[in-house]
């Protein structure tokens, strides 16, 4: 199973060892998007969700694998469901976390995104465009600054630290365009592989992630009392719905 992260500017270390129940089910590739974490750096211009999708084909068959399960965390989730529809032939499973088939429009995100955007993001864009160091400083903070919508206050102290490690944040500014134009709402019901939905309780997001019942052969699961992290938040539940459902008795 090919477990992509979130993001922009986040990599694959949040997962830790959160998914370890599925591993006597499951072999787990976790994989970083070029431009995060230990993957190269690239051409900023090929920073798009499009490239990480064909990333993923050619590492498919790099690895020789006909066909593989994806399990797609946020912006890892927009991942997934493209790849669903680009390569229906080499899918066989789809596991989507904390995602929705469009990041605007949808119940939820304009509050979130009033709360993001408390450093006047916008007036600074174009002062920031060549001040990488600054830049990056300010995707940290904004990165930090928002731990609290995303984590239960148990787990901000092991999520702000993460934050603090990471290194090249910048790419968050990079490809915010490109998540904003993100949208496959209309394309869902092209999805045939089966599929689980799974939200936080108090995910911001997860009225949005609701048109995700789009998808024919989909299951909606709500961890209790989490928010956009579930795995992290509930461990043991989190992988007993994923067991469940790759074991066949959700089916």
């Amino acid at each position: 199973m090919y477990v992509l992260h979130g993001g922009p500017g986040l990599d694959n270390r949040y997962f830790g060892r959160s998914l370890a129940g599925l591993e006597n089910y499951r072999k787990l590739y976790y994989i970083d998007f070029r431009g995060h974490g230990k993957s190269s750096k690239a051409d900023k211009k090929t920073y798009t969700l499009e490239t990480f999708t064909d990333d993923i084909n050619a590492l498919r068959e790099a690895l020789g694998h006909e066909t593989i399960e994806i399990l797609g965390h946020s912006m890892g989730g927009f991942v997934a469901l493209l790849y669903a529809l680009r390569y229906p032939a080499h899918l066989d499973t789809l596991i989507l976390v904390g995602t929705t088939a469009k990041q605007t429009g949808i119940k939820g995100y304009y509050p979130l995104k009033a709360v993001l955007m408390y450093t006047n993001l916008k007036s600074y864009l174009q002062h920031l465009k060549n001040k990488n160091t600054y830049k990056e400083s300010l995707t940290r903070e904004i990165l930090l600054k928002s731990c609290p919508i995303y984590v239960s206050y148990k787990f901000l102290p092991e999520y702000t630290d993460y934050i603090k490690s990471l290194r090249d944040v910048d790419i968050f500014f990079d490809m915010q365009q490109e998540l904003q134009l993100f949208d496959v709402s209309e394309e869902l019901e092209n999805i045939h592989q089966p599929t689980l939905i799974i939200f936080g309780e108090n995910d911001p997001l997860m009225e949005g992630g609701r048109v995700l019942k789009g998808i024919r052969q989909s299951r909606f699961s709500v961890i209790p009392s989490a928010k956009h992290l579930p795995f992290m938040e509930d461990e043991k539940y989190f992988n007993m719905v994923v067991r469940e459902f790759l074991t066949g008795k959700m089916l």
